[in-house]
């Protein structure tokens, strides 16, 4: 029976790396031992990580950064319930994990045995796929690869939408075995299942007129450079979120369209015909209100991406075209009329005028949010790739982040907008590779601080820039930090944390520098991304009441300057 279950295990991993997987991220637990061994006797990368809740997190950094299904390999028990934040986050941006936990057999449950509860559907509806196979010594030989193929292509998605899969496996002891020979694949050297790439685009009907069209750009651009090309025939203005990688330095892309669209007369002159929603929405508000007002007033949208409706969260009509976006872009391109062409010119002048106006504001020596953000737009070498928390600091990327020349891959958890895990996702976009920069405010990094009892992997290199305002930054911003008094909301929502966040990182014996000016940090982006090792750099931020105030400075100069440029010229 043990042999049977170890050569389980052993084809289960080897159809796996058919089928593309080839990262593997594992926690220390007994349970789990046949698969955990089969995967330390593959060809497979194996990442192993103490903490199940930072496992999965990492998981989702090496499946942003690598676009291929990692499998976390996980024991039994509250093991298993650990991972649930992760598999939300994966489930609701679509990022393709392969959940395999271990279980104790049918005679172990019900009866008060260690480590053992009710595995089975844990995580509902979050997963596109799960399944209970049972004992592997009892699972057909002639089913193996099949089971192992099905994962990793529901994974990816059948109908083209990536996600987490789980499948709980039932191992009983001895655990440790030599497996017996294995079944060989039905064809030599492919899996068992494949997917055919790629979603039909249905012919689309010529747009004549010159509609005057705008494209707003999230993630899921593959190809940042051919999306804006396709963009440049037509004269389409490109409001690029962080995460499209579309903000480069080309006077189509319209990077401060929250700061612009603020302006009620400014944003009436730039209501377009259509709206092309391209991926995911952005974190703006304002500009989603906007899209808001002007499908209210008469404004097609149309939405690009394999999610039809599931992600769409303006209320009104639509149209979607399930294709990847790119795609959808080049054949709207194809099909349509170019716009007039003084409708991007329109949208450059105002881009101009708000980017000189955050300039105006930001010149300045003394270091604040909106200035971290803008540095690291624009300074982060070539080739790096940065990770950002949720909360404001994406936020402050968005909405005040810069054009550069190349593309800047940025990756945020942003399926389920939460702060879990994102130190432990950035060092696992670190895993595959390059320079990565890690942006957190503290009470993201407190949050996941475990994950540095791990650190990384000896060639990865990871610069962890964390903006220390001594609690939660957002919430000053919202309705509470009036309503309450001021010591009522510092213990509910402002949360200072006692530890300096200096002294923590120190205590990990990771090293730790603080900066508290514009050439500081720039400085230490010069010198320390892309060095292999773990780095971590506090920015000593002022408080978090002058932050809102200098964001609210920063929106009236670049209303007023915008509005200068459009409306009063």
């Amino acid at each position: 029976m043990s042999r049977t279950q170890a050569a389980f295990c052993a084809t289960f991993v080897d159809e796996l790396i058919l089928s593309g997987v080839t990262n593997a991220v594992v926690c220390p637990g007994s349970r789990s031992t046949p698969l955990v061994l089969a995967v330390a006797e593959s060809s497979m990368a194996i990442h192993v990580r103490l903490d199940e809740r930072s496992a999965g997190f990492f998981a989702i950094g090496v499946a942003r950064a690598t676009s291929t299904p990692v499998l976390v390999v996980v024991t039994s028990g509250t093991a298993v319930a650990e991972l649930h934040a992760a598999v939300v986050e994966a489930h609701l941006d679509h990022v393709p994990l392969i959940i395999a936990t271990a279980d104790r057999p049918g005679e172990l449950h019900e009866i008060g045995a260690p480590q053992t509860f009710r595995q089975r559907g844990i995580f509902a509806d979050h997963v596109s796929f799960a399944v209970d196979p049972g004992p592997c010594h009892a699972f057909p030989r002639g089913d193996w690869r099949s089971l192992a193929s099905r994962l990793a292509v529901e994974a990816m998605g059948i109908s083209g939408i990536p996600g987490p899969v789980h499948v709980n496996l039932a191992f009983s002891e001895p655990l440790l075995a030599e497996p017996d020979e294995i079944p060989e694949p039905r064809r030599a050297g492919r899996p068992c299942f494949s997917m055919s790439g790629g979603a039909h685009l249905e012919a689309l009907e010529a747009r004549s007129g010159a509609p005057r069209v705008v494209v707003v750009a999230g993630n899921g651009v593959a190809d940042p450079v051919g999306f804006l090309d396709a963009a440049r025939r037509v004269g389409w203005p490109v409001l690029a979120d962080p995460r499209s990688g579309c903000r480069l330095s080309d006077p189509l892309v319209v990077a401060a369209a929250d700061g612009i669209l603020r302006d009620a007369s400014a944003a009436s002159l730039l209501t377009p015909d259509v709206v092309i929603v391209a991926g995911a929405p952005p974190a703006s508000k304002v500009v989603t209100e906007w899209l808001q007002r002007c499908a209210d007033e008469g404004t097609e949208i149309v939405a690009l991406g394999l999610d039809g409706p599931a992600r769409f969260p303006f209320r009104t009509e639509a149209r979607f075209l399930i294709a990847s976006v790119d795609e959808g872009l080049r054949a709207l391109a194809d099909a349509w009329a170019p716009a007039p062409s003084e409708w991007a010119e329109r949208w450059a002048q105002a881009e101009r005028a708000a980017q000189a106006a955050i300039d105006s504001v930001l010149d300045r020596e003394q270091l604040t949010e909106p200035g971290v953000a803008r540095i690291l737009s624009r300074s982060a070498p070539s080739g790096t790739s940065v990770v950002v928390s949720s909360s404001m600091p994406i936020r402050d990327l968005e909405w005040f982040g810069s054009v550069r020349p190349d593309v800047l891959r940025v990756h945020a958890n942003r399926g389920a907008n939460g702060i879990d895990g994102v130190v432990s996702t950035a060092m696992g976009v670190a895993s595959a590779g390059g320079g990565v920069v890690a942006l957190v405010g503290d009470l993201a990094f407190f949050h996941d601080v475990s994950a540095l009892v791990d650190g990384i992997e000896d060639d990865a290199s990871l610069l962890i820039v964390v903006i220390d305002n001594d609690g939660g930054g957002i919430f000053s911003f919202l309705p509470q930090r009036d309503a309450l008094e001021s010591d009522r909301f510092e213990r509910l929502f402002g949360t200072p944390r006692r530890p300096s966040v200096a002294e923590v990182v120190h205590g990990f014996g990771v090293p730790v520098t603080t900066v508290s000016t514009k050439k500081a940090l720039g400085d230490a982006l010069d010198t320390q991304v892309g060095v292999p090792g773990l780095r971590v750099v506090v920015v000593d931020a002022p408080s978090r009441d002058e932050n809102v105030s200098v964001h609210a400075e920063i929106n009236a100069v670049v209303a007023r300057a915008v509005r200068e440029r459009l409306v009063q010229r």
